[in-house]
């Protein structure tokens, strides 16, 4: 199994600093991804002493672990951390990721002594405290996530003064990832009931052409506040929300039924077919078609 990790890069959609850039000991790549259309999957492949983390922005990912011949599938959204540890097997499967944005940074831990700058002591107590991480998937607070883009926007400066600000918010983002929540314990956490009323109504609804002043109305929020309030609560704003459930839906059907490309489409409210396509095709960079090709063709799509 091969380690896969990006070269150095600055563009609108994707920015990637790597050690060359910044020299910090015990920080592989820092990246911010922002793309406005979906892009190719990563393959299977590992970190042999690397933590690697993604912070959603907004959007959804998909990342799926193996082990012991085993696949476990991940979605990511906005609000949310995925990690994977060390000698992890781990790609985004076979399809391309839907548009997304997010925050990612790779913890070289194979020297507890020497992290980030911090004396062994320091050092040592935080490489104990990622070793006792166990979660893949936690919950992010508006603390965390902004610790994380101010770091990044620090280290692009490029200079090594503003790299050691950037590496204090990065610790404190890392000393405090053992009080976040995992998500599969999602149901602990309260989740606004307008926003959940509306969501239920998304869900139940999706065949309809759904309008945003008849969701604010679910959710008993002005219009103004419900868009505000859903984008706080869920990561992505209403419309990317819907668009995003339908095409979920829509996968589901391909791979399950026979149901032709044009009756799916009337059945999730497009007008036409090549309107659906389109959009399917502008979150999957596939067709519905060639979805279902791939899919039968025995890989493993997300």
């Amino acid at each position: 199994m091969k380690e896969i990790f990006d070269e150095y890069c600055w563009t609108k959609q994707k920015k990637v600093l790597i050690y060359d850039n910044h020299h910090v000991k015990g920080l592989g790549n820092f990246a911010h991804w922002n793309f406005t259309e979906s892009i190719n999957p990563s393959p299977m492949h590992i970190h042999s002493n690397m933590i690697e983390m993604h912070c959603m922005v907004k959007g959804q990912r998909y990342t799926q672990i193996e082990k012991d011949g085993d696949i476990t599938r991940y979605i990511c959204t906005g609000n949310q951390a995925f990690l994977t540890f060390p000698f992890e097997i781990h790609s985004n499967g076979n399809i391309p990721q839907s548009p997304c944005e997010f925050y990612a940074f790779q913890i070289d831990v194979s020297d507890p002594n020497n992290m980030l700058g911090l004396s062994p002591e320091y050092s040592r107590n935080l490489y104990d405290q990622l070793k006792q991480l166990k979660s893949h998937h936690l919950n992010l607070t508006s603390s965390h996530m902004n610790y994380v883009i101010s770091a990044f926007n620090f280290f692009s400066e490029k200079n090594p003064d503003s790299t050691k600000i950037g590496v204090q918010f990065l610790t404190c983002f890392l000393f405090t990832l053992q009080y976040l929540q995992p998500v599969e314990n999602a149901d602990k956490r309260e989740t606004d009931p307008g926003i959940a009323s509306s969501v239920d109504y998304i869900k139940s609804h999706l065949s309809d052409n759904l309008r945003l002043s008849e969701l604010a109305d679910v959710s008993g929020y002005s219009l103004s506040r419900f868009k505000f309030k859903f984008k706080e609560e869920i990561g992505i704003t209403p419309a990317e929300y819907i668009t995003l459930q339908k095409v979920e839906q829509a996968k589901n059907q391909l791979i399950s039924t026979d149901q032709s490309i044009t009756e799916l489409a009337y059945s999730l409210g497009f007008s036409t077919s090549n309107y659906f396509s389109s959009v399917f095709k502008k979150i999957l960079s596939c067709t519905p078609k060639e979805y279902r090709r791939l899919y039968q063709s025995g890989n493993n799509a997300v």
